[in-house]
């Protein structure tokens, strides 16, 4: 028995079909940077303004190549910049909103892998405190103390961490550190 023939493809839906290769094409070049969430592939097609069902269709078919994963995407983003930038969870959390990167993965990324926030902070107010040390010591009137606190209170800032938090571990380990 002879199969039947294909159904002949229309000029619209070749044009269609390249219009969605075309884009494939650009999303993996920017995957090859760097792993990115959907949201952030959304909208780099929207700033190129592809056409709504060429967009929605190059997601899906990135997707079913298994090359969109956000729940990966976040336990990465945060793994990475608690390790390499001390960051707060609530500035990851931030972080992973501007990425458009679901509420319910960022969650599960934040409680995987907790290291207590207060001790991350401690560890970079310790990494500062250790170019502080000879100054400290030879502070009399206390100012390079209230120069230095300040100065730590505005990296924590930086990074995220609550101002109760981090005033709380600043004045311990500069007691710990100076005796007073």
């Amino acid at each position: 028995m002879l199969a039947a023939a294909p159904a002949p493809v229309t000029a619209e839906e070749a044009a269609f079909d390249r219009a969605v290769v075309v884009e494939c094409r650009y999303l993996m070049r920017l995957l090859s940077s760097r792993r990115r969430s959907e949201g952030e592939m959304r909208e780099r097609l929207r700033q190129r303004e592809v056409p709504r069902d060429v967009a929605h269709e190059t997601i899906a078919r990135t997707r079913r190549a298994g090359l969109i994963d956000d729940a990966a995407f976040a336990r990465d983003w945060v793994a990475q910049r608690r390790q390499l930038r001390g960051l707060s969870d609530e500035a990851l959390r931030r972080e992973l909103e501007a990425k458009r990167v679901a509420l319910e993965d960022i969650a599960t990324a934040l409680a995987l892998g907790v290291e207590d926030e207060e001790e991350r902070a401690r560890r970079l107010v310790r990494d500062r405190l250790v170019r502080e040390e000879r100054a400290l010591a030879d502070d009399a009137d206390g100012s390079v103390r209230g120069r230095v606190a300040r100065r730590l209170d505005a990296h924590l800032g930086r990074k995220g961490y609550d101002g109760a938090l981090a005033l709380r571990v600043i004045s311990t380990e500069l007691r710990a550190l100076t005796g007073r």
